[in-house]
């Protein structure tokens, strides 16, 4: 079976070569074409993409969700802090309104935790606390090989605003951030432009 009505048109013009037959087929897969997608929500082809492994709801869908990765999308330039440092110690180095987050580290820049800059100047715990008890989102990480559905699943799954990325799950050397929004926006920009490049306005 074929999902393509042109495609089924043209071979069965090819093994009958009887015109008025292929008008039927035309119409004939047209019509099942359209009841297939506005029944499933995606046509035939797309359902044997899903069959395949393939995670795409349309024909626009196919290559960029695989290319938009993290590692295209992180920032590099993060700050980092050993995790052993105290709070009184990181409100000196971390002056609030400085930055909005640091990732505490520890060894050779293997992630800790997330440290939002403005909970722990407001954070009432002594200051002899090791920021790395005041980390956050210890066990979320992204990955540079992660695409965009997987990274937002993973924004959702942990309700984080913003998260490390990390070398690999073992190691957890870190290489950048990715903040969801940055995601969200990068996201919307591939999805328009695969639009427009479909209805040729690019």
């Amino acid at each position: 079976v074929v999902g393509g009505p042109l495609t089924m048109t043209f071979l069965a013009l090819e093994s009958t070569r009887d015109l008025t037959l292929t008008g039927v087929v035309l119409a004939a897969s047209i019509m099942s074409a359209i009841l297939v997608r506005e029944t499933f929500g995606y046509s035939f082809s797309t359902w044997r993409f899903h069959l395949r492994g393939e995670t795409i709801r349309s024909a626009h869908d196919v290559g960029w969700m695989r290319s938009l990765t993290v590692g295209s999308m992180m920032r590099k330039d993060v700050r980092t802090i050993p995790a052993s440092t105290t709070l009184s110690e990181f409100r000196k180095e971390v002056p609030l309104g400085s930055a909005q987050r640091v990732i505490a580290v520890e060894h050779a820049d293997q992630y800790v935790g997330m440290l939002l800059v403005p909970e722990l100047h407001s954070d009432r715990s002594d200051g002899d606390t090791p920021v790395s008890a005041l980390a956050q989102f210890k066990d979320a990480v992204l990955v540079p090989s992660m695409n965009v559905q997987t990274a937002a699943e993973t924004f959702q799954r942990t309700g984080a605003e913003e998260l490390a990325v990390v070398e690999d799950f073992d190691e957890r050397i870190v290489l950048g951030l990715l903040t969801e929004s940055h995601l969200m926006r990068r996201y919307a920009e591939e999805l328009d432009k695969a639009r427009r490049d479909l209805s040729g306005e690019g």
